[in-house]
C-alpha cells in the first residue's frame, strides 16, 4: 500500500451475507450494516464470494452518512479532543470506514468479487432484514460544522452519482467509472485517473 491509510480504508477481508438462498448482500457501515449482521447468514467462503453473479448494496443520502459515520466515530473515542479530532477530519476527510465514501466500499468489494452490483436506496432495507436500521439522533453541530467544506462536497460527489444517477440500477464497477469519466471529467481526472497514475509508475 502507499499510505498508511490504505488497509484501513481498504481492509484485507470482507463482509458478505446471503439473506435468501440466491440473494447476497454487501453491508457498509451506516447503512444498515449491523441490522444485516443481526439477521443473516455470513458467507466465510471466499471462494464462494469470486463466484457470485450480482450482490446488493444498499447506498444513503452522501452527506447525511457521512456526519452519521462522523458522529459514530467520535462517540467509539470518547478520549479523543473533539475540537481537534474535527479539524483532523476537515482537513483529511476519510480516516476510518465508518464515514469513508460508499464509493470506496465498492472498490474494496471488487478486490475480491467481479460480481454485479445493484444498487439500492437504504429505505430498501426492510427487504432484506426484519430488524429497524438504527439511526443515531443526528448532531446538528456536525452538519453545521461540515457543510461548508468544499473539498468534502467535491469528493462526496462519487458517492452523490451512486446515489442520485445509479441507485436502481445492476452495475460492475467498469461502469461506474465510465459513467464518472463521461458524465464527470474533472471529477474523473482528479480522483480516478490520479490514482491510476500513481499506480502505473508500479507497473
Amino acid at each position: 500500500m502507499l499510505a498508511y491509510l490504505d488497509p484501513i480504508l481498504f481492509p484485507d477481508q470482507l463482509e458478505i451475507y446471503r439473506v435468501e438462498p440466491d440473494r447476497y448482500i454487501y453491508p457498509i457501515y451506516k447503512n444498515g450494516s449491523s441490522s444485516l449482521r443481526a439477521s443473516a447468514e455470513r458467507v466465510y467462503d471466499y471462494k464462494q464470494i469470486a463466484r457470485l453473479q450480482v450482490i446488493e448494496v444498499f447506498v444513503r443520502d452522501p452527506f447525511d452518512r457521512y456526519v452519521s459515520g462522523v458522529q459514530t466515530w467520535l462517540r467509539h473515542n470518547p478520549d479523543f479532543d473533539r475540537e481537534t479530532a474535527l479539524k483532523f477530519i476537515s482537513n483529511f476527510l476519510f480516516l476510518n470506514s465508518h464515514f469513508s465514501l460508499q464509493f470506496h466500499w465498492l472498490v474494496n468489494l471488487q478486490r475480491f468479487t467481479e460480481a454485479w452490483m445493484y444498487i439500492r436506496p437504504i429505505d430498501e432495507l426492510s427487504t432484506a432484514t426484519d430488524l429497524a436500521w438504527n439511526v443515531l439522533a443526528r448532531d446538528e453541530s456536525l452538519v453545521d460544522y461540515f457543510k461548508d467544506n468544499g473539498k468534502l462536497w467535491y469528493y462526496l460527489q462519487l458517492d452523490k452519482i451512486l446515489w442520485e444517477d445509479l441507485r436502481g440500477q445492476t452495475v460492475t464497477m467498469r461502469m461506474i467509472v465510465a459513467h464518472i469519466k463521461q458524465k464527470y471529467p474533472a471529477l474523473y481526472t482528479e480522483i480516478i485517473q490520479r490514482n491510476l497514475d500513481l499506480c502505473d509508475v508500479l507497473d
